[in-house]
């Protein structure tokens, strides 16, 4: 059923008290289906009406009388604060119905034509019908008035046609017991959530359960096994030749159940009929599962109906973690739907961008049970991060010679050492969020290693000191950590490798690799020189190469072509005289050779970078401690103006620093 915000008439009728020299006026959108009510609603602290509950009234056309009922389920505030009960053709009015132990007179039938009415509605079809009620009130003077409104109306998702609420005999499934086994395991956390507040969302739901109506009025599905006498219809028996439409049993003729399961009674013993563990066979290992993952938006039909049915077949819980991931929105936060058409083909995006990539834009920056927006950049991101993969391994591969095999790997520079301490941490690192379902943070973790770290630093730093063996242990790390997260991609370099003849998807994952943490310190302490010497040459005049000089500095001495390379200098070099521009890195006496002229319009231009940085960052803590601004404001704007300041104060912080070497 689908639901649709409309426009319709909220018309206003009214009905004698018998009792009182008075008439009660309820409003309704459905004029026709009072010829089947059998009670006044009001609530019970509404002073109009306090005086009239116990009160009998006349039904029109039907000199049918029925009384007046107090109920919490009215809201006095809607229409004139007494409604009409239907107990046979509203859900709500049904529930009332129970509640006042009211009678259920159902005046349409199921081709939609009246019935149990009086003659001259009989047989009408339900527009015609509401039309002849209209008319015949208006006749009798008991039509008060209409509203115009919007209210929500129910659909036939495939006709399009308004649905009626009809009552019908149904198959139903007492819950409680089996709700209660199933709270009881959860709270016992036989069961692990991701993320862990859907388990209190669901013992919630199985708390206030009601009884299941598992049959359904439609033609394909699996058929119930039950069986009605066609003498007796009181009879039934449980059969499982379904397939039959009629079966005789002991000579008695009957008839098959014409309804079928509901989808999440059948799918909701997947987990143990799938791993044919009622039946011992071979598959029954796998039986409980160690994760589920599907949609939250299905956690209580699905999820917690497998937990239900596979505790009451089984005795054991169906899964040992559920994993719950959100919905993927259209760019503009809004669910996907054809009616809608904001549905992003995701074949498209594979056939433009590649499957990986697609993994990768969907995996970033979402958290378990998260609705996201779906983003076209983050596709085209993890595209790049494919591009960079291949360009890894080309390199790589360009380096080594033709009869290249895999021997004893030794580390030789600090790069050496440290690269083999980055992937070691990222391993270690993507293992455990992995295994905490943080898939986010390990693609982050993936990208951000293989990006910065592989390719920013180590192949560069490696162009000034190759090591052809630790090369190609880096390139098969690098292909190992990504794979889970670009299968395809991985998986194709690999196989291209001269030294492999197996699967990536074989090979087992990372082991720790030894390394002297010492000398990886040391790769650190050049990144922060070669950082900030990089800093201070883009403020320098383009077109020229500047040499750095340093005096008493054991590390720049042993690593000058190394710093010289990563950093764009034109040489490093000793000296017992230096001068120029001193690096503001701590522990290192490094300088930029400039002269007095170039010196001073540096000084000068940092000086009024720093004078219109602090104007800049004056304005935005204005702006951040107006209280309007921070409450009414978009929170995308408010987040982006935070950003802003941090980023000024961090440059005002730097500027500060270069200013006061030079001082």
């Amino acid at each position: 059923m689908n639901y649709k915000a409309e426009k319709g008439t909220l018309w206003k009728i009214a009905y004698p008290v018998i009792d009182h020299i008075a008439e009660i006026i309820v409003a309704t959108t459905r004029p026709e289906t009072l010829l089947g009510d059998t009670a006044i609603a009001v609530h019970p602290e509404d002073d109009r009406y306090k005086h009239l509950i116990g009160s009998r009234v006349v039904v029109p056309f039907t000199q049918r009388e029925i009384p007046v009922i107090a109920d919490e389920h009215v809201d006095p505030q809607f229409g004139t604060g007494a409604v009409k009960v239907t107990p046979a053709h509203d859900p709500n009015d049904f529930e009332i119905g129970i509640r006042h132990n009211l009678p259920r007179i159902q005046v349409i039938d199921y081709d939609g034509k009246m019935i149990n009415v009086p003659a001259e509605f009989n047989g009408l079809d339900v527009d015609a019908a509401r039309k002849r009620v209209l008319e015949q009130l208006k006749v009798d003077e008991l039509l008060r008035g209409q509203d115009e409104i919007e209210h929500s109306v129910g659909y036939d998702y495939k006709s399009g046609i308004p649905i009626q609420p009809l009552i019908k005999e149904q198959w139903f499934i007492k819950m409680k017991p089996l709700a209660d086994r199933a709270i009881e395991a959860l709270k016992a956390n036989e069961i692990s959530f991701y993320p862990a507040s859907k388990k209190t969302a669901l013992i919630n739901y199985l708390e206030n359960i009601k009884d299941w109506n598992l049959s359904r009025q439609i033609p394909w599905g699996i058929p119930i096994p039950a069986f009605q006498s066609t003498s007796d219809k009181n009879d039934w028996i449980f059969d499982e030749r379904v397939d039959q439409k009629t079966i005789v049993v002991n000579g008695t003729t009957y008839e098959r159940e014409e309804d079928t399961f509901d989808t999440w009674f059948s799918s909701g013993q997947w987990p143990f009929i799938t791993t044919d563990f009622l039946d011992g066979d071979d598959l029954a290992r796998f039986y409980p599962l160690n994760v589920m993952e599907t949609g939250y938006d299905i956690l209580y039909p699905w999820v917690g109906r497998m937990i239900m049915l596979g505790l009451y077949a089984t005795n054991q819980i169906p899964f040992k973690e559920v994993y719950l991931h959100g919905l993927v929105l259209d760019e503009n936060g809004q669910k996907m739907s054809k009616s809608k058409g904001n549905v992003v083909n995701p074949i498209d995006m594979v056939n433009e961008y590649g499957s990986d990539a697609l993994r990768l834009g969907l995996i970033a920056s979402r958290s378990a049970g998260q609705n996201q927006a779906f983003g076209v950049d983050r596709v085209v991101t993890g595209r790049n991060f494919c591009n960079k993969l291949w360009n890894i391994a080309r390199y790589i591969e360009s380096t080594l010679p033709d009869d290249f095999e895999t021997k004893k790997r030794t580390l030789v520079t600090p790069a050496d050492h440290w690269i083999v301490r980055q992937l070691n941490t990222a391993a270690k690192t993507i293992s455990e969020q992995i295994e905490n379902y943080r898939f986010a943070e390990a693609r982050e973790t993936v990208y951000r290693v293989i990006w910065n770290d592989v390719a920013d630093w180590y192949i560069e730093a490696s162009k000034k000191s190759q090591n052809e063996q630790l090369l190609a242990w880096v390139l098969d790390t690098v292909l190992k950590l990504a794979h889970p997260f670009a299968p395809f991609v991985t998986e194709a370099i690999w196989q291209t490798l001269s030294w492999h003849d197996d699967l990536l998807i074989t090979s087992h994952w990372p082991k720790k690799a030894k390394l002297d943490e010492e000398i990886a310190d040391e790769f650190d302490q050049i990144q922060s020189l070669v950082v900030e010497a990089r800093y201070v040459l883009s403020e320098l005049p383009a077109g020229k190469k500047y040499t750095l000089v340093y005096h008493k500095d054991k590390l720049i001495k042993s690593n000058e072509t190394t710093i010289a390379w990563l950093a764009r200098l034109k040489a490093v070099e000793h000296t017992t005289t230096p001068k120029g521009l001193r690096l503001a890195v701590a522990d290192r006496e490094a300088w930029l050779e400039l002269d007095e002229d170039t010196l001073y319009e540096h000084q000068t231009r940092l000086e009024s970078r720093l004078v219109d940085t602090r104007e800049h960052e004056k304005m935005l803590k204005t702006r951040l401690d107006n209280p309007r601004y921070v409450d009414q404001a978009p929170k995308h704007l408010v987040d982006e103006t935070r950003a802003q300041l941090q980023e000024k104060q961090a440059l005002i912080e730097r500027l500060e620093r270069e200013i006061n070497v030079l001082k």
